[in-house]
């Protein structure tokens, strides 16, 4: 049987679309793991667990955001690693969506009430810019730059390796895998990822990149990177043999959201630089890594 319809049939008391916006949302867990497809076919032998639903509403919380740009429509905010930007499976509460309530009043009412204002994501332990709508207006405006891709976002990537190459794209379509908790290369949508190296240590056992996005998809850079036999430093899920020896240097993924630029309403450019946290500068010291990031251009 379909998991919603499933679900709906258990849960009387819920609206059937309310249980597929708890299943898109990464809500609902079969057998203990996320599972995003409202069509899923779910057996006898599976286990079912959805949320209270009672608990599952947004309310503020009080969080020290950094934002580092706002007008009336928009805002930017440089988001520390560790601050999940959404509820999903296993949080349900102190993510960001709910500081934004408490920092933008009226939010609530902006796109997904779910997810208010939330316009793209970062992974919970990638660090840096994130664009926030403040108006329904702005979150519209927005929406339509990343469809149209006409938003520019950088990153930093430190990887294992030395890169053969100073520049690269890799251009492979990115897909679920059967645990749908993981991405893989292979069958699914467009993905374009490119690459340029800026350094790397003295032993060329780690490099560091920067990294444009030309497409959004689910751990695109983190996907990609390590299939081609560079896995981002720190990353638990695709690191492969690297994953224990990273623990050691580095308690989440060496990924930053560095750079942002896009057109703003009126017109003008909007171009934001957020520097490294000091985690993950700490690590360049002692890899013995020497890398300086420009002023941020307003």
């Amino acid at each position: 049987m379909r998991l919603d319809k499933f679900l709906a049939e258990k849960h009387t008391e819920v609206s059937r679309g309310k249980i597929q916006k708890a299943i898109k949302d990464g809500l609902v867990l079969v057998n203990g793991k996320k599972v995003l497809e409202t069509d899923f076919q779910v057996t006898e032998s599976d286990q079912v667990e959805l949320p209270k639903f009672q608990d599952y509403q947004l309310s503020p919380i009080n969080y020290q955001l950094k934002v580092i740009y706002e007008n009336q429509d928009l805002a930017v905010i440089d988001k520390p690693a560790g601050l999940m930007v959404h509820p999903a499976a296993g949080r349900t509460d102190d993510t960001l969506a709910h500081a934004l309530l408490a920092r933008f009043p009226g939010i609530e009412k902006v796109g997904d009430p779910h997810r208010p204002g939330i316009v793209h994501r970062l992974d919970e332990d990638t660090s840096g810019l994130l664009l926030i709508a403040k108006t329904q207006a702005g979150y519209d405006y927005l929406k339509n730059l990343f469809q149209t891709r006409n938003i520019e976002k950088e990153y930093l990537a430190l990887v294992h390796g030395g890169m053969e190459n100073l520049h690269g794209v890799i251009d492979a379509p990115i897909g679920k895998t059967s645990t749908h908790t993981k991405m893989r290369v292979g069958e699914g949508r467009e993905a374009v990822t490119e690459y340029s190296l800026l350094t790397s240590d003295r032993l060329n056992q780690y490099s560091l990149l920067k990294v444009k996005l030309h497409t959004g998809r689910t751990h695109q850079i983190r996907v990609h990177l390590a299939s081609i036999g560079h896995p981002v430093m720190g990353d638990q899920l695709y690191g492969g043999q690297f994953k224990q020896k990273d623990v050691e240097l580095l308690g989440r993924q060496f990924l930053h959201a560095s750079r942002l630029k896009l057109r703003l309403q009126d017109g003008t450019w909007l171009e934001l630089e957020s520097e490294l946290p000091e985690d993950l500068r700490q690590v360049l010291t002692k890899l013995e890594i020497r890398f300086t990031l420009s002023k941020p251009v307003t």
